[in-house]
């Protein structure tokens, strides 16, 4: 898979280069041909009904991420960000695994703070963003955003435990948000709208994004420990060639009254972290064992003239994920598309999408398939693409 090559001269070219991505599970709409995009959940219009099983006719209200469950043919969650729940996607039906229909912090009774926690159909959140499962304890972890708190899940309980965040403030609800706890236990941290998680898959351990307070903080896998590793707290961009620890980020536009959440992170499984700097319209790489910060190379300062995006550089950048062609997939959210960085070649492609805000029809190929604000992507064990087209309530899936 590393040495696939991706040409860019044709619209044909990106189908062909998706096509030699293997399969995954099929779409509830056909898309028999390479390249083409389709639905897997959500029906193209904000909602919620618990009561439709099929993932495609059930409503989605504004999916923030979707995150693939390694070993079960296809199956997929989603960040259900407005409905409040994380849902579970297999065999075509969709499912709540965490979440009520109410917005809250928690069970009743609070016992979700207490292991073995309770089961997460019990649990109320407030704006669930994205997810990440933990190959090595086989549980996901769950960013509760406006909770300021990490939950995990337990497939074999449906048990819903929280493991970093202070829980000792009963009222919830962003009341426990803050900064501290760095060199001691995950459960005695504060954190503001912690947004995004990549987990080191030798031992558990994993990173995440505190959104609020523009740290890259870690936990340990036993949770014993959470540090920070990047940021100084102060929003900017600054830093590059130097310590990570005296960088800036800017994953909270102070100009936005209504921020979303914001911020990603991916490991390479070696020894580099990248960063999605959202509002910096860039991407940061950590070298871990040099102990730098830099910015890739990719083309274009973005200005937002007229406050419109300029689409010769990445606007807004929402996620990233290393495909199975050892490219680096950006979701490009405000220039609604999904393009690939090759960090050999340095060169930038745009896979999916038209640059045009709209909600693209079944079944054309991906880069005649519009998208609207993608905030998440993800690949299947098979190597299929999964995007979270956010304000189009759907979760895409692009034909291999």
């Amino acid at each position: 898979m590393k040495n696939l090559v991706f040409p860019s001269t044709t619209r044909r070219s990106a189908a062909i280069a998706l096509g030699a991505l293997a399969g995954i599970v099929g779409c509830a709409q056909p898309c028999p041909d390479t390249g083409q995009v389709c639905t897997v959940a959500g029906t193209g219009e904000p909602g919620a009904n618990e009561n439709e099983p099929r993932a495609d006719r059930s409503p989605l209200y504004g999916p923030m991420d979707v995150v693939t469950w390694p070993g079960h043919d296809g199956a997929f969650f989603i960040g259900d960000w407005n409905n409040h729940k994380i849902r579970l996607v297999q065999d075509g039906l969709i499912s709540t695994i965490v979440g009520t229909d109410f917005l809250g912090d928690g069970d009743p009774d609070f016992a979700e703070r207490d292991a073995p926690g309770v089961l997460g159909t019990e649990v109320a959140l407030n704006h669930p963003t994205q997810a990440e499962w933990n190959a090595v304890t086989g549980k996901l972890l769950l960013p509760s955003w406006h909770n300021h708190r990490i939950r995990e899940w337990t497939p074999e309980t449906g048990n819903s435990l929280v493991v970093c965040g202070n829980t000792g403030i009963d009222d919830g609800n962003g009341a426990n948000s803050g900064f501290a706890g760095d060199g001691g236990p995950a459960a005695d941290a504060l954190m503001a709208f912690p947004s995004s998680i990549a987990v080191n898959p030798e031992d558990g351990s994993f990173w995440f994004v505190d959104q609020k307070n523009n740290h890259i903080r870690w936990v340990a896998a036993d949770y014993s420990l959470i540090d920070s590793v990047a940021g100084t707290g102060v929003p900017g961009y600054s830093g590059d060639g130097g310590s990570p620890l005296q960088a800036t980020f800017n994953f909270w536009d102070s100009e936005d009254l209504q921020p979303e959440p914001s911020g990603a992170i991916e490991y390479d499984g070696v020894n580099t972290l990248y960063i999605a700097d959202s509002s910096n319209h860039v991407i940061r790489v950590i070298d871990l064992a040099a102990d730098t910060i830099d910015t890739l190379p990719i083309p274009g300062v973005q200005t937002l003239p007229g406050g419109e995006c300029d689409p010769n550089a990445l606007c807004f950048p929402k996620d990233v994920e290393l495909g199975p062609d050892g490219r680096l997939w950006i979701a490009d959210a405000y220039n609604h598309v999904i393009r690939a960085w090759d960090l050999e070649a340095e060169v930038l492609e745009t896979m999916v999408g038209t640059f045009e805000e709209a909600n693209g029809e079944d079944g054309l190929d991906a880069l005649d398939t519009a998208l609207r604000r993608p905030h998440g992507i993800d690949f299947g064990d098979d190597g299929a693409l999964l995007i979270a087209d956010t304000y189009n309530y759907r979760i895409r899936r692009v034909t291999p």
